[in-house]
């Protein structure tokens, strides 16, 4: 039974821990060929080489992103190191496109949120290629972030309050079991006997 206890502790624990690091920003696996162009991509923009950075732009982005550049640039060079902490396909009928897809890097040094939203489109056998990419300081993370880190500490508390639920069962069944073997087989009691003794005088 302590040990129950000590489980549902430590699932509170857990629970809480997760609860406080809301400036913490969660990393997201991308897919090898979408990576292949987002990482460099986006340490070329921070680094401020326009040269290796034009050779993944789309052509009919070309323009814009020549134009934006140095500002969006000097934006990464005040950011801390950036992880993908969104990775979203577009929607299709049936199903995710995997050649259209929008990844989101993410940074915050304690007061500000740094922001990269890079879309990507892959054509026909071919490699990704980026149609638009966008950089943003703010006070606040991003709106889809703020959503996506709620539904995970929403999963986290639901999850940790099915477990709790499943240990506090399986601790009453236990307490029941106990309970009903004692009231069917009840502690052996050392049974006494009076002895009437008689004693006879001699005439």
């Amino acid at each position: 039974m302590a040990r129950i206890f000590l489980a549902f502790a430590l699932i509170a624990s857990f629970l809480g821990t997760t609860s406080c690091t809301s400036g913490a920003v969660e990393q997201v696996n991308l897919d090898a060929d979408v990576a292949a162009t987002t990482d460099p991509f986006i340490r070329a923009v921070k680094r401020g080489d326009y040269k290796n950075t034009e050779k993944m732009i789309a052509p009919s982005f070309a323009d814009d992103s020549r134009v934006q550049f140095e500002q969006m640039s000097a934006l990464l060079k005040k950011a801390p190191p950036m992880v993908p902490a969104l990775y979203v396909p577009k929607q299709k009928t049936f199903g995710p496109d995997r050649d259209e897809v929008s990844v989101t890097y993410v940074a915050h040094d304690g007061k500000h949120w740094f922001s990269a939203e890079i879309r990507l489109y892959r054509p026909k056998d071919g490699k990704f290629e980026v149609e638009y990419w966008d950089v943003k300081k703010a006070q606040k993370p991003p709106p889809l972030l703020a959503h996506a880190q709620q539904m995970r500490t929403f999963t986290r508390w639901l999850m940790g309050g099915i477990a709790a639920c499943a240990l506090l069962g399986l601790a009453l069944l236990i307490w029941i079991v106990k309970r009903r073997t004692h009231i069917i087989a009840p502690d052996p009691v050392q049974e006494t006997r009076r002895v009437a003794a008689t004693v006879r005088h001699a005439d």
